[in-house]
């Protein structure tokens, strides 16, 4: 049975991924698509790390990782990883929310919350190995909405546009593409006279 929610931990997230302990494979890894980007959360039994892949072209994926970090609601930085030891220090009544954001840029990942039933368990590690400990990765209205005007451009350059088929987005980028080239050539062309 799920421990009940107080609705105020949850509220503005448009959608969110939750899972448990039995949702990581052997390797402690749990991956996810929410958002319009494609999610890791890595654990080594004792430590979460959230971050969210890079992708080249818009689908491959070679590894690189937009680390996250997590900051409670008083607004301490806990860093990328978060230990079951921190979290039963910021838990109250079995409950916590962090703020994720990434490292780099310092944008917005959305919120995690983790909760257990307190009268189960006395502290999250119980509730992990009881594989009651409840992790949510959840998303806002700012997190989902195509609000920003920069992040979109930049995801049209580099073919990253969500819920965008592939095709179509070179098919938009060409002209901007080329455009970029023949400005930055006539540029060059005009800076050295012996062209």
């Amino acid at each position: 049975m799920v421990t009940p929610l107080d609705p105020s931990i949850i509220t503005g997230f448009s959608e969110g991924e939750d899972y448990t302990r039995t949702d990581f494979d052997g390797l402690g890894v749990y991956t996810y698509t929410k958002a319009g980007r494609d999610w890791l959360c890595v654990t080594n039994q004792t430590a979460f790390e959230v971050s969210a892949k890079i992708l080249i072209f818009g689908v491959l994926w070679l590894g690189a990782i937009d680390a996250c970090e997590f900051i409670t609601s008083d607004g301490m930085d806990r860093g990328q990883t978060l230990t079951l030891d921190e979290i039963t220090t910021d838990a109250e009544d079995g409950i916590i929310q962090y703020l994720v954001k990434f490292t780099g840029t310092g944008g917005s990942a959305g919120g995690f919350v983790v909760y257990w039933n307190t009268t189960t368990y006395a502290n999250p590690s119980d509730a992990w190995t009881g594989d009651e400990l409840y992790l949510l990765h959840g998303f806002g209205i700012q997190e989902t909405a195509t609000a920003d005007i920069g992040a979109l451009l930049v995801s049209l350059l580099f073919l990253q546009l969500p819920d965008v088929p592939l095709l179509v987005n070179v098919l938009l980028v060409t002209p901007i593409w080329a455009s970029i080239i023949y400005i930055l050539w006539f540029i060059i062309k005009e800076m050295i006279p012996f062209l």
